[in-house]
């Protein structure tokens, strides 16, 4: 069985429209901070040894500036991978939903337009403000016959309910994508699913009870570095570590508890 390629697909938001956050006053929103994350997980990026990942594709969705972005790829590119960039305008957040319908009409337009991802068999979807150190070993579990891999929590205990795919990264053999999540925003609801998350896991987990090849659980941990955006949260702290740690250890000892 070929060996699967992988086009890295890095989504990017510099300039968000203030307005669609002003719910969250925790939200990560000022572009010149945004942009240094942005720039340090690009760097991370082209600097990372994975001989399996052949291209790169940013999307980058308020239409600013990325200059110094394609800069730094022109001259730290150390792996020589093939380069694209592609920017667009997000169209207008329907009422009701959350920021994910912009970031699936990037991963949309990436797929239509990217002449990269067309050339290899899957493609990574990673959230631009963050990166995974231990993105090869996940990528080394990948084979021919898997077509969707993530992460999720799915889990209802001591009151509280969670099910919902974890959606920073993501690793989708790019068949699949057009066969089954082309344009699935279109599918989000206030109120039902409104966010991305839980409308990937509204579509995929009753595909995954059916079908082996659509996985919802990282066999380990495969942490990010960075900061999330909604919550202003800084996955290296302290309490992040220890969160991290004890789902670690459900992995081994409670595999079915996906928390």
């Amino acid at each position: 069985m070929q060996e699967p390629t992988f086009t890295l697909l890095i989504t990017a938001c510099i300039s968000p429209d203030p307005s669609a956050f002003k719910f969250n006053a925790n939200f990560r929103i000022d572009p010149q901070v945004r942009m240094q994350d942005y720039l340090k997980c690009f760097h991370y990026w082209l600097n990372y040894e994975e001989p399996k990942i052949r291209n790169i594709v940013f999307v980058e969705n308020s239409g600013c500036n990325i200059d110094s972005i394609k800069e730094m790829a022109a001259v730290q590119n150390r792996f020589h991978r093939n380069i694209e960039f592609i920017q667009l305008r997000a169209s207008p957040l329907p009422t009701g939903l959350h920021y994910g319908y912009a970031e699936l009409e990037m991963i949309d337009e990436a797929v239509e337009k990217s002449k990269l991802i067309h050339q290899t068999s899957y493609f990574i979807k990673v959230t631009g403000r963050l990166y995974f150190p231990k993105l090869s070993k996940l990528i080394g579990t990948m084979h021919g016959s898997i077509r969707f891999l993530s992460d999720s929590r799915d889990y209802a205990f001591a009151g509280k309910e969670k099910r919902y795919i974890v959606t920073t990264l993501l690793m989708i053999q790019t068949d699949f994508y057009r066969e089954k999540l082309w344009k699935a925003r279109n599918e989000m609801m206030p109120g039902i699913y409104s966010h991305f998350e839980t409308l990937y896991y509204q579509l995929l987990k009753p595909l995954s009870s059916k079908d082996k090849s659509i996985l919802l659980r990282f066999p380990f941990n495969v942490d990010p570095v960075g900061y999330g955006a909604h919550w202003n949260v800084n996955y290296n702290s302290f309490p992040k570590k220890i969160e991290s740690a004890l789902r670690a250890i459900a992995r081994v000892i409670l595999p079915s508890f996906r928390i």
